[in-house]
């Protein structure tokens, strides 16, 4: 999306949206994610639910069924289902991603995948990482070459959530090796297409939103199925994921210190509640201070997108959530895991699993480092 086609978004109030967005969250992945996890199945009923209560293409138009809300209310859904899994959380993540694709850069027949995804008919997936190319988005690899009135697309892709699932993959392939990454473009392929093969990747994370390899063998696809979407339309992408990927972390950080805090307060040793201790109750002060910084630098990086600032002016505010509030989730559920004690270590507690699943938060939608160059860069120090 380039600077002149972001649009004023419809007003709400927000707290009655955050409201909202809590009792859907309690009532529609508080029962499902645990089953769904140990199934290793994603619950599509839960896709079908987000689409029904608006969740679904937030910040689409209303003309295909979008609600016009801006990043600042698809930040407040994503932190309030994350509270409860931060995992089925991000699968609305992936549909609105790869959805704002389809509808701001794709034809007729895109807005009508968009348009039936945000009705809970059609689960999309976005498809750009591959083994070679995860950062480094500029080798992506897979081709896309002329055949006639079509294309034939032939590559690898890693690390795809929801890839084996999606009824549709937005997959990113190169189309023109002359020209670099000017000359990537995205596709929007039906999964079922002939010479498509996924295969789920057996992660210790992100369950249950499964993740998959999936592989491109001689796809032939029509022209139509091309976007005109490529390299600017991926990193302005990327800075808008990145602003949901830091509320997502920012709710589960909060989970996980709220669990700590009551745990800290109830749990006896040595005839006292363990939150007595110095050592205790200074590192939940600190995990206190990590979320209120991650709240404070998640929403002004929404502010900022909603308000219209041009991309090279909100990648600063954007990259610098995104570096702070990745590590600090690592950090606070960390803390939870050493308040649990040997408990903590055990599937009686949560907090094992909240402190894997923040694992991948440093290294998801550009890494740690990615964000650090792009900070001092920003910031007007010769990096290369």
């Amino acid at each position: 999306m380039s600077d002149s086609n972001r649009r004023p978004v419809n007003q709400v109030d927000r707290e009655a949206f955050r409201d909202m967005c809590r009792a859907f969250a309690q009532k529609e992945i508080a029962p499902r994610w645990a089953q769904a996890d140990a199934t290793k199945t994603f619950p599509r009923d839960f896709y079908v639910a987000a689409a029904r209560a608006g969740l679904i293409g937030i910040t689409a138009s209303e003309d295909i069924g979008g609600s016009g809300l801006g990043a600042y209310e698809e930040a407040i859904a994503m932190e309030e289902m994350s509270k409860v899994n931060p995992n089925l959380a991000v699968s609305v993540l992936v549909q609105n991603v790869a959805g704002s694709i389809l509808y701001e850069h794709g034809g007729p027949a895109h807005r009508e995948l968009a348009r039936r995804m945000i009705a809970g008919e059609h689960m999309v997936a976005i498809t750009i990482t591959e083994p070679e190319a995860g950062n480094d988005i500029q080798n992506v690899r897979t081709r896309a070459t002329r055949d006639g009135d079509g294309w034939v697309i032939d590559g690898l892709k890693s690390f795809i959530t929801l890839g084996g699932v999606a009824d549709t993959l937005v997959t990113l392939a190169q189309t023109d090796l002359a020209q670099g990454r000017h000359g990537m473009r995205f596709f929007a392929i039906p999964r079922e297409t002939a010479g498509i093969q996924t295969s789920q990747i057996d992660t210790y994370v992100n369950r249950p939103a499964p993740t998959y390899r999936v592989a491109f063998n001689q796809v032939r696809v029509a022209d139509e199925a091309r976007m005109d979407a490529g390299f600017a339309a991926i990193m302005a992408g990327f800075n808008r994921e990145r602003i949901m990927v830091c509320a997502r972390w920012l709710g589960h950080m909060e989970s996980a210190l709220q669990w700590a805090l009551d745990y800290a307060r109830t749990r006896q040793q040595f005839g006292r509640a363990i939150g007595a201790n110095q050592s205790i109750a200074f590192s939940l002060a600190q995990a206190h201070a990590d979320v209120e910084a991650s709240r404070t630098l998640t929403y002004k990086a929404a502010e900022r997108w909603d308000a219209g600032a041009p991309f090279d002016e909100v990648i600063l505010d954007v990259s610098t959530a995104k570096l702070f509030v990745t590590q600090a989730v690592t950090r606070v559920t960390q803390t939870a895991l050493h308040v649990g004690g040997g408990w903590g270590l055990t599937s009686e507690l949560p907090v094992m699993r909240m402190a894997m699943d923040a694992l991948i938060a440093p290294v998801t939608v550009g890494s740690v480092e990615i964000q650090q160059r792009a900070v001092a860069r920003q910031l007007g120090l010769p990096v290369d």
